[in-house]
């Protein structure tokens, strides 16, 4: 069954989190980033930064929880074991840092086929506390076998 894609321009409740240190240290040991700025608040602050930094990645795990609420939308029509994680792509204002509290609001920004695959593209602007955007995220589903063409 194709996707929904009237539902393009959709936005969703957003979903909040705070940056806290020990997700951080987490985050960077999962991905083998041992940079001190994402280590340790005094290198960070030595190196010009307000506090620890967070990886460039770390926005991932909001972009997910935010992707899911996404594609658990009943009117969207998604079968999720038809997906395939097709693309990432972030623009960083400034870096993310422990201590930030940050919010998403997802947004489907397109439903396109392409011969047998869909691509269902879910936005998000990540802001701060003050309501700054940190970080805009764009993440990419590709639903297989759903768009209709010939493969």
């Amino acid at each position: 069954m194709p996707l929904n894609q009237a539902l393009t321009g959709k936005e969703y409740p957003p979903l909040t989190m705070e940056v806290d240190r020990d997700s951080v240290v987490r985050f960077a040991e999962a991905i083998g980033e041992d940079g001190a700025v994402f280590r340790d608040a005094d290198a960070a602050r030595a190196a010009g930064f307000p506090e620890q930094l967070a990886p460039p990645t770390f926005p991932t795990r909001m972009q997910i929880a935010v992707s899911a609420a996404v594609a658990a939308d009943p009117e969207l029509g998604l079968d999720y074991t038809r997906v395939v994680h097709g693309e990432q792509a972030y623009e960083w204002l400034r870096p993310v840092h422990v201590g930030d509290v940050l919010t998403a609001a997802p947004r489907i920004a397109d439903i396109r086929a392409r011969g047998p695959l869909e691509f269902l593209v879910v936005e998000s602007d990540i802001r701060d506390a003050a309501g700054e955007v940190v970080v805009r995220a764009r993440t990419t589903l590709l639903s297989r076998g759903t768009g209709g063409g010939a493969s």
